[in-house]
C-alpha cells in the first residue's frame, strides 16, 4: 500500500511541470500509469507532465486510501455537467394589466408601449398582485410571458425615477432614461 502511494506521489510530482492539455485526463493518466515498468516503486515512469485535469483526478485517487480504492477511483468516469446557458435579455420588472399596452397578445409582438389615461401603468409582484412600482406612458416593454389578461415585461429602455408617485397606487413612478 505505501508503495502506491509513493508512486501516485513521484508521479504528482512530475506532473506539476507544465503539460499539455488533453481531452480525456482519466485517459491520459492510466495511459502515464501503463508505462511505468514498475508501479509499485515507481521505476520507469514517463518523464512526461500530466496536464492539470490528469494531476487533479491522481491528487482526488491518493487520497482514496488502499489500492483497490486507487485503481477504482482511476478507472471511474467523471461526472457530467450540464450548464444552461444565460439569459441574455434584460430582467423582468413585473407584472402589468395587457389592455393597457398595444402588445396584449404576445408572441404576435415583440414590445408593447405604455399606454393608458392616468397617470402611469402599474407594475405588480405577481398577476392582479401589490403594485411596486408605475411606468409613465410611452415606455416601451418587452413580454415575456402571459397570463390571461396579465403580462410579464422586461423593460426596453433604462428605467429612472422620475421623483414623482402614482396617485392611485402610491408607489414610485419611472420613466425611460434620457441619454445625451
Amino acid at each position: 500500500m505505501s508503495m502506491k502511494k509513493l508512486l501516485l506521489a513521484s508521479a504528482l510530482a512530475i506532473a506539476s511541470f507544465p503539460g499539455y492539455a488533453a481531452d480525456n485526463p482519466r485517459k491520459e493518466l492510466q495511459d502515464w500509469l501503463a508505462q511505468c515498468s514498475n508501479p509499485e516503486t515507481g521505476e520507469g515512469c514517463p518523464e512526461q507532465p500530466l496536464s492539470k485535469s490528469a494531476r487533479a483526478i491522481l491528487d482526488r485517487c491518493n487520497q482514496a486510501g488502499d489500492e483497490e480504492a486507487i485503481g477504482k477511483c482511476i478507472d471511474a468516469p467523471s461526472a457530467r455537467v450540464t450548464v444552461q446557458p444565460p439569459y441574455h435579455g434584460p430582467p423582468p420588472i413585473g407584472w402589468v394589466y395587457g389592455p393597457y399596452t398595444p402588445c396584449a397578445n404576445p408572441p404576435q409582438c415583440s414590445m408593447g408601449v405604455v399606454n393608458v389615461q392616468a397617470d402611469g401603468l402599474n407594475v405588480r409582484v405577481a398577476p392582479n398582485g401589490p403594485p411596486v412600482m408605475a411606468l409613465v406612458n410611452g415606455t416601451p416593454l418587452y413580454p415575456m410571458d402571459k397570463r390571461g389578461d396579465w403580462l410579464l415585461v422586461a423593460p426596453a429602455c433604462d428605467l429612472t425615477p422620475t421623483w414623482a408617485w402614482s396617485w392611485t397606487a402610491g408607489v414610485p413612478l419611472n420613466r425611460c432614461w434620457v441619454y445625451f
